[in-house]
């Protein structure tokens, strides 16, 4: 005796082959995102620290600090190359 595949099982395969694509799309996108964070190069995160980016020649092309008051100020670009340091905050 032949069993007929039933209606519902069908539907469970064609809502598992929906959903893997929509699973490995999300994993793509949650990669790239770690990808993109993890390229960036550093910047100051902690009040008095300062740094300044460096191009293939040695030359300064961008920096960024944050003062004393947690302001952050950044300008040109970051690179890969570069030097950071802190600066000491006086209590008020």
């Amino acid at each position: 005796m032949r069993h007929r595949a039933h209606a519902s099982s069908n539907f469970k395969k064609r809502e598992n082959n929906m959903r893997n694509p929509l699973i490995l799309a999300l994993g793509l996108a949650a990669s790239l995102v770690a990808t993109v964070a993890l390229a960036r190069p550093p910047g100051p995160n902690e009040i008095g620290e300062f740094y300044f980016y460096f191009d293939a020649n040695g030359e300064i092309v961008g920096s960024a600090s944050m003062d004393c008051d947690g302001n952050l100020f950044e300008e040109g670009i970051r690179t890969n190359s570069y030097s950071s340091g802190h600066a000491v905050c006086n209590p008020d």
